[in-house]
């Protein structure tokens, strides 16, 4: 139980940092296949190990929950303070990542450009139909609760869960993209405030969670089986672009902050290239 405990909220802790994957995490950590299988298992007809089955899921899904709340408090203080150096921080998190990703995922399998430009051009086209949303407002006010923040909350929340399982992708990286994370992230760091404004969203993201666990295992499993070049190319396009567009083009620099960004940088690709040696 601890050592699911514990991966849980490494795969937690991983899921709220922008282009660190959590489904690589898992891989790292061993338990990848087991939670597959456990997912696999329990909407299986005929299933003698169910209730194991939930029951480390229950145990991964609580400490994916700790390690989501507990982070995000880092995050708050970091995006208060440092907010520039905390986006190179991400920005080399996601960049150094890319060879890892060569190495690992896509060994043996040969790059298909058409995937690749389509991963690019997603990332590329949010990036101009939301320009700059990944640098502003990093710690927003709660909007009032209604109808179209429930089913944004949902669809956040089955990005976060369809990427929590795809070793490779980062779900913050995607909401960071779509200009969702800075809420995402600031109704983590206040769930012990217990307030309605923030609990809700929470319950909607939530259930926006359960649906895209289910939705990517079936997806990876149908793609990965059939056609897993062009879809690994795929998620290289969209990691690739990632790196680019997060850049903050309009912070105030000087030396101080050129320095402190590039030692944040190189930090992200430090502890990127430590979990590959880790892998």
């Amino acid at each position: 139980m601890i050592k699911n405990l514990i991966g849980g909220i490494a795969v937690g802790i991983a899921n709220v940092i922008p282009g660190v994957s959590g489904g690589t995490m898992m891989v790292i950590l061993g338990i990848f296949n087991h939670t597959m299988e456990a997912i696999s298992g329990v909407f299986q007809k005929e299933n003698d190990h169910r209730k194991e089955d939930i029951l480390f899921l229950f145990q991964v899904l609580l400490g994916a929950a700790i390690g989501l709340v507990g982070f995000a408090k880092v995050l708050e203080f970091l995006f208060d303070h440092y907010p520039t150096q905390t986006m190179y921080w991400f920005i080399g998190l996601i960049a150094f990542s890319i060879p890892l990703f060569l190495k690992g995922e896509m060994k043996g399998e040969k790059i298909k450009i058409i995937p690749l430009i389509c991963g690019l051009g997603i990332i590329f086209g949010l990036e101009f139909l939301n320009p700059g949303e990944g640098t502003v407002n990093v710690n927003p006010a709660f909007p009032s609760v209604d109808m179209m923040l429930c089913l944004t909350m949902i669809v956040v929340g089955i990005i976060g869960g369809a990427t929590m399982l795809m070793p490779g992708v980062s779900g913050s990286m995607v909401l960071l993209i779509i200009g969702q994370y800075y809420l995402f992230k600031s109704y983590l760091a206040n769930v012990t405030s217990f307030q309605l404004n923030v609990l809700i969203p929470l319950c909607f993201i939530g259930i926006g969670v359960i649906i895209g666990i289910i939705l990517s295992a079936k997806v990876c499993d149908y793609f990965i089986k059939r056609y897993k070049a062009g879809f690994l190319s795929f998620i290289l396009g969209l990691i690739i672009a990632s790196s680019l567009v997060l850049i903050p083009f309009d912070a105030s620099y000087d030396l101080m902050m050129i320095v402190t960004s590039i030692i944040a940088l190189g930090l992200g690709g430090v502890i990127v290239l430590g979990l590959g040696k880790l892998q």
